[in-house]
């Protein structure tokens, strides 16, 4: 009990016991006086630990059972003689390359990442990009599109950029000299350089201790331009990504329903959910949406940006039934978001699919049936022929049109249809 006081309390009347260091020789003098008594905060912290580490043992070995009698050992001997031969199994490394790599295939991203730590010829067949592709497709392949991976490769470039910089020197003193080479890392004194220095403690993974996620051990993190090391940056939540979510701020908002928005998401392994940061509403600023969903995120299907507007190229194909999606935004200093409908018809065509001639004509009914009947968002016209931006500031502008190719598509739209219609 008594070096553990005296371990506590040392450092503490060190800074009572030097006087202020004010002048050159009074400053060397603090710096010995507070080295002499920091070596024996160490000396009596490893003596103490010494010290436990000797009962320790002590009690193990007065506790431990005594050995079996020679007969008995003779009977247990050829029993444990036959145990390594039979655990030792077939060496993996010994097996032909395609059934390793058939093996490796059939491996989750955690189990894949754990047997990257077994030795530096598995650390580099585990990390192999064509494994770690194929996990990507599986989990993120619907949520990343071309804009992710450019964006990728710029943090990449920026990380190279800043590890090939110069770093400021700073003047260190002897005792931060001294420190450097202390043996005990968790001493006092390497801590106070650490906490002077530029040095900033890299994050502890708690990956493996969740399902389908990827440890983290030092020795086998891939190399920064891998796809493994794309997919832990995402898994962990390192790299916010571009894509788009469906009804954007659920939080009651029915001003987004079956509408789309482009933002940047976090992962949250945690929860299995992202964070989604918006971009500015003219001069609102940026929102974020917590606890999105899976089913809300989708990769962007075009690349046009959301401050551009879209060229359509389906005008001619447009008839009646067809389900589309079209750019919409409040005002010109919005960015646009996609919004679902359904073409409609002519108010002089009856809807006789065999007497119908809406696809003829110039002009193309765009309808929104989640609005009622007689709302003024339920329905608009754009032009086939000369299609560009249209609005005002009273009902916005719409942008460019986009015909859903798939029945996928149409039914992601559908699955988030309002329960009750809209004004």
């Amino acid at each position: 009990m008594l070096p553990l006081l005296l371990i506590s309390t040392l450092p503490a009347f060190t800074l009572l016991l030097v006087p202020p260091a004010t002048k050159a020789c009074c400053k060397l003098a603090r710096e010995l006086a507070l080295l002499a008594l920091l070596l024996a905060t160490e000396l009596l912290r490893h003596a103490t630990a010494a010290g436990t580490k000797e009962r320790e043992r002590g009690a193990r070995m007065s506790s431990a059972p005594s050995k079996p009698r020679p007969a008995a050992a003779a009977l247990v001997a050829p029993a444990e003689a036959e145990t390594p031969a039979a655990a030792a199994g077939f060496p993996l490394l010994d097996l032909p390359e395609l059934a390793l790599d058939r093996v490796l295939e059939e491996l989750s991203p955690a189990s894949l990442a754990a047997m990257a730590c077994v030795c530096a010829a598995l650390r580099d067949r585990c990390s192999a990009d064509a494994l770690w592709e194929r996990h990507l497709r599986l989990k993120w392949g619907h949520v990343l599109g071309a804009a992710a991976r450019k964006e990728w490769e710029a943090e990449l470039g920026g990380r190279a950029a800043r590890a090939d910089a110069p770093r400021p020197t700073r003047r260190r003193s002897w005792v931060d000299l001294l420190a450097c080479a202390w043996p005990f890392s968790s001493s006092w004194i390497g801590c106070r350089w650490l906490l002077k220095g530029d040095h900033t403690p890299a994050p502890v993974s708690a990956v493996a201790a969740e399902p389908n996620t990827i440890p983290a051990p030092a020795p086998a993190a891939p190399p920064t331009d891998t796809v493994a090391a794309w997919y832990r940056a995402l898994e962990c939540g390192e790299f916010w990504f571009p894509a788009q979510v469906y009804n954007r701020e659920q939080d009651g908002h029915v001003g987004f329903v079956l509408s789309c928005y482009d933002a940047h998401l976090r992962y949250h392994r945690r929860t299995d959910t992202f964070t989604a940061r918006y971009p500015p509403l003219g001069r609102k600023p940026g929102k974020e949406d917590d606890g999105v969903q899976w089913n809300r995120v989708r990769a962007p299907p075009v690349s046009t940006p959301a401050q551009e507007l879209h060229a359509s190229d389906c005008m001619e194909e447009l008839r009646p039934g067809d389900h589309f999606e079209i750019q919409w935004r409040k005002n010109k200093d919005f960015p646009y978001g996609w919004w679902y409908g359904v073409v409609g018809h002519q108010e002089s065509c009856n809807g006789n699919e065999h007497m119908c001639r809406c696809h003829q004509d110039d002009m193309v009914v765009l309808e929104f049936q989640h609005y009622a009947p007689g709302s003024r968002w339920r329905q608009t016209t754009v032009s086939r022929k000369d299609h560009r931006e249209k609005g005002d500031e009273t009902d916005g502008f719409y942008g460019g049109i986009r015909k859903l190719q798939t029945k996928d598509e149409i039914s992601t739209w559908r699955r988030f249809w309002p329960v009750d219609v809209l004004n």
